[in-house]
């Protein structure tokens, strides 16, 4: 199975949940390596981000249906996104996806979707329904359970993901920064979608909808709130940080036995 996605937590998710099913994954983290590793292997079935760098999703799967027209196959792609919107489903089977997910991952439809266990609408196969969105406890900044239940139960999963956010995070909002204080809304609204992305895996809501909110405003072009809504995501993904920094010590406490 091939999954292209450029973001490390949620390849680390996909991969984790993936893996315990039995699947052999190989990670491409944009449409170009996706392409590249199609060239010099068979997969059973892409798992495609629609928003990645240097070559997205949708541009992707064309170029893999327009190689099919002349070379023959039928390779199934199934979408990944965040974006959640109306339309995208209808723009992902229009650029030839066989299926739809939205993020966050939930585990019971990746499955689904990935071992066929999935429905036709309008004679176009697609995946069952919609992941739910993540849950919305604004005093949490993390909300433990919502997060497990999301990493299908593995607390080795958990730690995983959690230290690789906190080694991303700081990298996602420097660029974030840089963005705002060079008011290039384009950078901003891709900058900030990509942290929303780790945000929604994560179960931290506060910081998702502060990453969501700098998205919106950098794809409107409105450019004078970004300052304050720079300044809210600040605080959030402090608060998140702190959060998992405490998780992390938690999960690495190993109890004391008791001589008997």
């Amino acid at each position: 199975m091939l999954l292209a996605e450029d973001n490390v937590v949620n390849q680390r998710v996909a991969v984790g949940l993936l893996t315990r099913r039995g699947h052999h994954i190989t990670v491409a983290n944009n449409g170009l390596e996706a392409l590249a590793e199609l060239e010099r292997g068979a997969f059973d079935v892409v798992l495609m981000d629609v928003q990645m760098p240097e070559m997205g999703g949708l541009d992707a799967t064309v170029a893999i249906r327009q190689r099919e027209v002349a070379n023959g196959g039928h390779i199934r792609i199934v979408a990944m996104t965040a974006h959640a919107m109306k339309g995208d489903r209808e723009r992902c089977l229009a650029a030839g996806m066989d299926g739809y997910l939205s993020k966050p991952i939930d585990p019971a439809l990746l499955y689904a979707a990935l071992e066929h266990q999935i429905s036709a609408v309008d004679g176009r196969p697609t995946a069952s329904a919609p992941s739910p969105p993540i849950a919305t406890v604004a005093a949490v900044p993390v909300d433990r359970d919502s997060l497990l239940a999301r990493l299908g139960g593995d607390e080795q999963l958990l730690v995983d993901v959690v230290r690789i956010f906190l080694d991303d995070c700081p990298t996602r909002l420097a660029a974030i920064k840089a963005a705002v204080d060079s008011r290039d809304a384009e950078q901003i609204r891709t900058t900030a979608h990509a942290l929303k992305g780790a945000a929604a895996n994560l179960s931290a809501q506060g910081l998702f909808e502060a990453a969501g909110k700098l998205e919106r405003l950098g794809a409107e072009g409105r450019l004078e709130p970004t300052a304050a809504a720079w300044r809210q995501l600040s605080i959030e993904a402090t608060s998140v940080i702190g959060a998992l920094r405490q998780l992390e010590a938690a999960l690495h406490v190993v109890p004391i036995r008791c001589a008997s």
